[in-house]
């Protein structure tokens, strides 16, 4: 299948341009020892796992939240404020120290040739279930917008996002690829958009699904650079 008639790509972030696990452990830690040395009654009462599975806890009743980490992590931050007998006047500095050490992020080697190559011929348009920020990281200048899951109040696999993104690119389905590591959020959600999809298999992953497939699989992005030239 040739991948002809491309204009916009859709590009997921984490796990895709970076390893996501060892930046979300590095923004945790970080948080955690902020709360030990500014609210420590929390960290007396819990570990960085239970906070853990109390945040979850938290989303499961609150499903709204679970579109918009960064305002899943307010809402914990004020239910522990409340359980210790603090005030809510910490909360948005406990946010910015834990949001800022997740943008501090280690691009694969291939991100940015591959990134550099790709939008001297198409629009990018980066899309995340998450809080990363592009800005933040240092991508801004290679895309040409954000839309995260807190923009459209749904996450990947629902089509929301691809259709926002196609919306203000002003592109159809046709001329749109989406690439990304999640067979789920990615692929799936492609799927679901009626868009052609790359899978970034970093790690050697076996494809477990039968209901739907990647276009392409791919180990890195410069093999997307090299199926987009001869396209």
């Amino acid at each position: 299948m040739k991948l002809s008639g491309i204009k916009l790509l859709t590009i997921d972030l984490d796990d895709t341009l970076w390893p996501c696990s060892p930046t979300i452990q590095h923004a945790e830690q970080t948080s955690y020892h902020w709360l030990q040395q500014h609210k420590p009654k929390i960290t007396h009462c819990y570990s960085p796992q239970d906070l853990l599975e109390k945040r979850k806890r938290l989303m499961t009743e609150s499903p709204h939240l679970k579109h918009d980490l960064s305002e899943a992590r307010r809402a914990h931050f004020r239910e522990l404020a409340d359980e210790c007998g603090y005030d809510h006047d910490w909360v948005e500095e406990g946010f910015r120290v834990f949001h800022s050490a997740r943008q501090k992020v280690t691009l694969y080697e291939d991100v940015l040739p591959s990134l550099t190559r790709l939008r001297e011929r198409f629009k990018l348009v980066a899309l995340t279930n998450g809080n990363a920020d592009i800005s933040r990281v240092g991508l801004a200048e290679y895309f040409d917008l954000q839309i995260s899951a807190a923009d459209v109040e749904q996450g990947k696999p629902h089509p929301a996002m691809f259709i926002e993104a196609m919306a203000r690119v002003q592109v159809t389905a046709q001329q749109t690829l989406h690439i990304g590591d999640h067979a789920i959020h990615d692929i799936y959600g492609a799927h679901n958009a009626g868009i052609r999809s790359i899978w970034v298999n970093r790690v050697n992953q076996s494809w477990q699904e039968t209901d739907f497939q990647a276009d392409f699989e791919v180990t890195n992005l410069q093999q997307v650079v090299v199926l987009l030239d001869e396209a």
